[in-house]
This record gives C-alpha cells, structure tokens and sequence, in this order.
C-alpha cells in the first residue's frame, strides 16, 4: 500500500507535532478562561477600604473619597477598538495619602502636536477601581505635568510621591470620572488559542489527506474497485 516511505516518514515525524501543537493551545485556551474567572470573581467583591487591607494584591476593589489634583500624564500609544488615543494618569490626595489613578482612554486630536483636554472636577469626589501593579523601572526625572509618556515605572512613581509607588488603581466604569475603560486583562483570550487549535488540527487533518494521496496506492486501490464493479 505503501509507495514512498520518505513521505510516510516525514508525516509520522511532523503528525505528532502539529497534534501537540493543537492539544498545547486548547490548554492555553483552558489557562485563559481560569485566569478570566479568576479576575471576575476578584473584581465583583465588594470595594474595600484601602486603609483595611493589610497588603496590597491585584485586581482587589478599592474605594477612595478625596480630589484630583492637576498632576495628569498622558500613557501614549494606546488603542481602543483600533483607535490610537492616551490613557489618562492622574494623581488623587486620599487623606494623607497620594494615588495614580488610571481614569482610562482618550481619543487621540487630529495632530501629534494638540493633546486632548483632560477634564476633571474640583471638588471632593468617591471613585471605585481595582488595585493594578506598576512594573519596575528607572522612569524619567525631570518630567512635567501634562507630559505625554511612553510607559508608567515605578521610576516615574517615586518621582511623584506617592504612597504605595509600586500600584496604581484603574477606575471601574461605573466611576462618574471614568473614561472609556475597556480594560484588557489577558494578551490574548480564549477563543483566540482555541482557533489556533483548530488550524493545527485541520494541518494535521491535511497531512493525513496528503499522505493518502502522494505516499500511498489508495487512489490506484479504489479505482481499480470501482473497475471491477
């Protein structure tokens, strides 16, 4: 049945990988949807006081009463739904102590040159979010406020005198002084590794196919059945 053993070789060679390329991206698909139930269960809980938790963790609710200050970044380079914009940072006085607020995404102007406006009120406000890290870094020193910047540090939060330099919060939508949120939590998500899978799966699917076809006598095979008949 068998007519050209090299071909036969190489597809049992490359057949087991593309199956355990397949099988690898459904439990990444598996990985993402527990890390997504994660989160959500996280996020739902109630707000909590930052004063009551004994040590900061990702994702947690927080609730803050206080003020903005006019301490604003733009986060440049993000997109929502294809669209180039900022994120708005901007520093909120909790008590006696100072946060980096994240308040989302802002549409970027028809120029390079013009910044958006970044509206926010004066008076005291209450905004809900989550406790979201800040990576380590060396940051600039000498920036301004109402700079544009290309990513947040914990260099850049040292430089601002905040309490807990290695977390920022990102405003729930519900907040009244949100922007567009939309925040992404996972690079990619499950459907995407599961349509990897499925494109593994039918590679293999075609080699089998191909293999019949070019190292094998089938077509011979059932065209001499279907003569006889």
């Amino acid at each position: 049945m068998i007519r050209s053993w090299p071909l036969t070789l190489l597809s049992l060679c490359l057949l087991p990988l593309l199956l355990a390329l397949g099988s690898w991206q459904l439990q990444r698909a598996d990985e993402k949807q527990q890390i997504i139930a994660d989160i959500d269960a996280r996020l739902a809980a109630q707000p909590r006081k930052l004063s009551a938790l004994e040590s900061p963790e990702i994702f947690t609710p927080v609730r803050l009463l206080g003020f903005y200050t006019d301490e604003y970044f733009y986060l440049d380079n993000r997109t929502r739904n294809g669209r180039v914009g900022y994120e708005v940072l901007q520093v909120f006085v909790s008590g006696q102590q100072r946060w980096l607020i994240n308040r989302g995404w802002l549409a970027a102007g028809s120029s390079r040159n013009q910044l958006p406006e970044v509206n926010y009120p004066l008076a005291a406000k209450v905004i809900n979010g989550f406790l979201y890290p800040v990576p380590a870094g060396k940051g600039l020193a000498n920036i301004g406020a109402h700079a544009r910047i290309q990513m947040i540090d914990t260099g850049l939060t040292a430089v601002l005198g905040l309490d807990e330099p290695a977390w920022s919060i990102r405003l729930s939508a519900d907040s009244d002084t949100a922007l567009v949120t939309d925040w992404e939590f996972v690079n990619s998500t499950p459907a995407r590794h599961k349509a990897y899978a499925f494109q593994w799966f039918s590679m293999a699917a075609a080699l089998c196919i191909l293999w019949l076809l070019a190292a094998t006598n089938i077509r011979s095979m059932i065209t001499a059945g279907i003569i006889r008949r």
